[in-house]
């Protein structure tokens, strides 16, 4: 979908889910949300930084771009309709999808999320 790795989508979606009313998330924020060393937010930081996704002010705020926005949009739809497709089509539990659908989204691709979605609206037509 973006070429993204797993670690990169995930520091796209924290920072996304830090920000709020246009502030900008502190790299330390986003450290101990990610669970790991500043020196490992900040290598990413600059990472999609380098790719267009995001922005930081020097000894400031870190902030998506309109492209990272875009992005975060693109993997959370994606989530969305993995997670439905589990529930809807496959019966599974709310719990038991949201966790299994973070495991699984990184690696299908646009085509097969489609398939599900399709899938998915044709399940809800018959039943």
């Amino acid at each position: 979908m973006n070429g993204l790795s797993e670690s990169m989508e995930n520091y796209l979606r924290c920072i996304y889910e830090l920000s709020y009313a246009n502030k900008g998330v502190r790299l330390t924020d986003l450290a101990l949300k990610m669970r790991v060393k500043k020196a490992s937010a900040n290598n990413a930081v600059m990472k999609l930084s380098r790719i267009g996704y995001a922005a930081q002010v020097k000894y400031g705020g870190i902030f998506l771009t309109d492209a990272g926005i875009d992005a975060v949009k693109g993997i959370t739809g994606k989530h969305i309709m993995i997670e439905r497709f589990l529930k809807d089509v496959l019966g599974v539990d709310a719990v038991t999808a949201d966790i299994e659908t973070s495991k699984i989204e990184h690696s299908l691709s646009s085509g097969t999320v489609y398939a599900m979605h399709q899938l998915t609206g044709k399940y809800k037509k018959e039943a």
